[in-house]
């Protein structure tokens, strides 16, 4: 599902109430949510990744850095492949642990690290390992959603990228793997975005549902057009605050449909720093 709209239009409010309905003892939701506004909204919400695992991967992932940056000649194979797999079993090991646990929600949140290009290897790993279980685990049993908010952050539209951003469209290949085949193996996306112009189409193009608040660009207009008549397309600038256009199959209905959420009152939690416990150990193929 791609949930749209502009700067407060309230598609985030919106999308954090489908959160809390959607999530349960058998559907686990995976919130991707740089901006740390999520994990104030959710009582007692854990990033998915220990703080072991996720300082053990980071480290790994500045090996492998370090390595590549020599010429061909002189990496070390050995060092990188062994590195990669520290990576694999680390994330492994954390995910695993959330998926068979009693709870329902979890945000990935990224070490406090400056380097943009090690932000994005920690992040394509992550889908990387997050597929692989899916694939191979069949998530242990569990259907699994990864909630994208500000989704251009985390798979901008590649031809908005360099032509040298080979780590930013790495990370957006390792996504949009997931968006493509992802249905097969019982794990989905809710993507949530101001404009479709700076967001993958690759991964947006598969959302079968659409939830657009108000839109006041011609690139979004344009892509909605493949989901409603003129008649709805010319309401989208208009549309009041709360206010939004539903169309697809998570709808009962064959057409689009306008309706109005309701005024949803949300508690602001402060963040608690959890003692990282000893994390078990599994193994990965």
């Amino acid at each position: 599902m791609a949930v749209l709209g502009v700067t407060g239009s309230g598609k985030s409010v919106f999308t954090r109430k489908l959160i809390d309905q959607i999530s349960t003892d058998t559907t686990k939701v995976i919130i991707v949510d740089l901006t740390g506004e999520y994990k104030t909204r959710f009582k007692n919400i854990e990033p998915i990744i220990s703080n072991k695992d996720a300082e053990v991967s980071f480290k790994a992932i500045e090996d492998i850095a370090i390595e590549k940056a020599k010429f061909a000649n002189q990496q070390n194979k050995e060092t990188i492949k062994n590195n990669e797999k520290i990576i694999k079993q680390a994330f492994y090991n954390s995910i695993k642990v959330f998926l068979e646990s009693d709870k329902n929600k979890a945000i990935f949140e990224l070490p406090d690290i400056s380097n943009n290009s090690d932000i994005l290897e920690y992040t394509k790993w992550f889908f990387w390992v997050l597929f692989k279980i899916a694939k191979t685990k069949s998530n242990f049993n569990k259907r699994v959603c990864v909630v994208l908010e500000e989704a251009h952050t985390i798979v901008p539209e590649l031809n908005s990228m360099g032509v040298s951003d080979f780590a930013s469209k790495a990370t957006v290949n390792s996504i949009a793997q997931i968006a493509l085949q992802g249905r097969k193996y019982n794990i989905g996306f809710i993507v949530i975005a101001q404009r479709t112009a700076n967001v993958s189409k690759t991964v947006l193009t598969q959302c079968n549902s659409i939830i657009s608040f108000q839109q006041l660009d011609k690139t979004s207009s344009d892509f909605l057009s493949n989901y409603m008549g003129n008649d709805f397309l010319s309401v989208l600038p208009k549309l009041k605050f709360r206010t939004a256009i539903a169309m697809g199959k998570a709808f009962r209905s064959t057409v689009p449909m306008i309706f109005e959420i309701p005024n949803i009152e949300e508690t602001i939690y402060e963040t608690i720093p959890t003692i990282d416990e000893e994390p078990q150990k599994h193994a990965i193929d």
